[in-house]
């Protein structure tokens, strides 16, 4: 069979796309703040080594005198320094006091002096900063006061500053998509509100329910309101449709039951000719047809109105099939179809019987009607376990198909059998009012089962609906 039931496919949610792009720009934000901090840090950091390194400097050369032609030098350097290496060379820059004699180039340009510098080390690949200050003493002639701090000591305090980064970078993904997620989940819990009772209207067809927001964002609430207003004209149409068709087939009743008599009285008691013998069967032909129409309208209308209750009993569907069977097989050999019924063992399950016989009514006769001549019609019933993937199946118990070799629906009416009035043939040509399978589609669904047809034009279709053992 072609004409398959169909699923939409999962979307992503406006509070995911949300809650995604909030994070996103939340992350690019942080990045570039970490980004910004990590520069202005490791500028920072740069700063306070150059500052400390000219200071302890600056230190040595105020504490260095010079009495009777000697220097006098502070032996406390260590104390002084700290992680700043002093070297003091002489006016031919040879070395002759400091804590470190790293061989590093000295330059003889004065101009180099009092400013921070890189300087590699040789025959290595250690680079350190470098800060020389040039003091002359008369007497003995310039001297040249180097300190000098590694490069690792900026590369240190610039990866402490990136391993805080790391530390807190994931912490703010983390709050930013719980933040988001909270904001999203608070700003849209009216819509959900919304959409939770549209459903409800959907699925139970109660337009009696109403949103009634109570909070929320201005264009929100007014959202709700219009809904509400929304439904409020809808109630009020279908009550107005569902009173007027009972009304309509209440005034019809009367006169119609008076044709149907005098039209029988008529055929049976007067001394007709052969014309308005004919006419009076056509007359009361067309009352029992328009009697069964109102019959169906006023169910609708109690269908509409929620009053029409099920008497809900255990009974036997074998014997209901059987019944059914017995009274359509008259119709059924008007075009030599025969009706094969896979009888097994009885069956029970809590129905409303005389709905039941109506739902059989309508689908076998419908078989009939639109089945080829010399066809068959097969009717099955099983008991099912509840072990289906379809969860629509789950707490069904009892199966039943109807399938014909008739002349099939098309793609482009399969879906729209159910609407009332429908009917394929748009000349109405037919008998059928465009009713029946209305009515069975909401007495399997006040059954708590379901309902569906597969079809192939010109191969046959096959109704196949199903039912709850036990009814809670």
């Amino acid at each position: 069979m072609n004409n398959k039931i169909s699923y939409n496919k999962k979307r992503i949610s406006i509070k995911t796309k949300i809650t995604l792009w909030y994070t996103s720009m939340i992350v690019m934000i942080v990045l570039c703040f970490l980004g910004a901090m990590f520069y202005i840090s490791s500028i920072a950091v740069k700063n306070s080594v150059y500052k400390r390194l000219e200071t302890t400097v600056e230190k040595i050369n105020k504490s260095i005198e010079l009495e009777n032609g000697e220097l006098i030098i502070d032996n406390n350097l260590s104390v002084i320094t700290d992680d700043i290496f002093i070297s003091i060379y002489d006016k031919n820059l040879n070395f002759i006091y400091g804590n470190t004699d790293i061989d590093l180039e000295v330059s003889q340009n004065s101009d180099e002096s009092n400013k921070v510098k890189i300087v590699k080390q040789k025959n290595s690949n250690s680079k350190w900063y470098v800060y020389d200050i040039r003091k002359n003493f008369i007497g003995h002639g310039e001297i040249l006061i180097r300190g000098i701090t590694p490069f690792s000591s900026l590369e240190k305090n610039i990866e402490l500053i990136i391993l805080i980064f790391i530390i807190i970078f994931p912490f703010l993904i983390i709050v930013s998509i719980l933040s988001g997620k909270f904001i999203t989940k608070k700003s849209f819990s009216p819509i959900e509100q919304i959409v939770k009772t549209v459903n409800k209207i959907s699925r139970g067809d109660d337009l009696s329910q109403r949103i009634n927001l109570q909070s929320g964002e201005r264009e929100i609430y007014d959202l709700a309101e219009t809904f509400d207003q929304m439904f409020n004209r809808l109630q009020e149409a279908f009550d107005r449709e569902a009173q007027f068709t009972s009304d309509v087939a209440h005034e019809l009743r009367t006169p119609l039951s008076a044709i149907r008599m005098q039209s029988e009285y008529s055929l049976k008691y007067l001394n007709l000719n052969e014309e308005s013998e004919d006419i009076l069967k056509n007359i009361l032909e067309k009352s029992k047809k328009m009697s069964t129409l109102i019959s169906q309208l006023l169910m609708l209308a109690r269908m509409d109105k929620k009053n029409q209750k099920l008497n809900i009993e255990n009974e036997n569907l074998n014997e209901i099939i059987q019944l059914v069977i017995e009274v359509e097989n008259n119709y059924a050999k008007e075009k030599n179809i025969k009706i094969i019924y896979d009888e097994k063992n009885d069956i029970f399950a809590d129905v409303d019987k005389d709905m039941l016989t109506r739902v059989f009514i309508n689908l076998i006769s419908n078989a009939i009607t639109y089945g080829n001549e010399n066809g068959t019609i097969k009717i099955t019933l099983d008991k099912i376990e509840n072990e289906s993937e379809n969860t629509d199946l789950q707490n069904s118990k009892i199966q039943c198909k109807i399938i014909d070799d008739g002349i099939g629906i098309s793609s482009e009416h399969i879906n729209k059998i159910w609407n009332r009035f429908y009917q394929i043939d748009s000349s109405r040509s037919s008998d059928n009012s465009g009713l029946g399978l209305s009515i069975v589609k909401w007495i399997i669904e006040e059954h708590k089962g379901t309902i569906m047809v597969e079809s192939e034009l010109g191969k046959g279709t096959i109704f196949t609906f199903y039912l709850p053992e036990k009814i809670l």
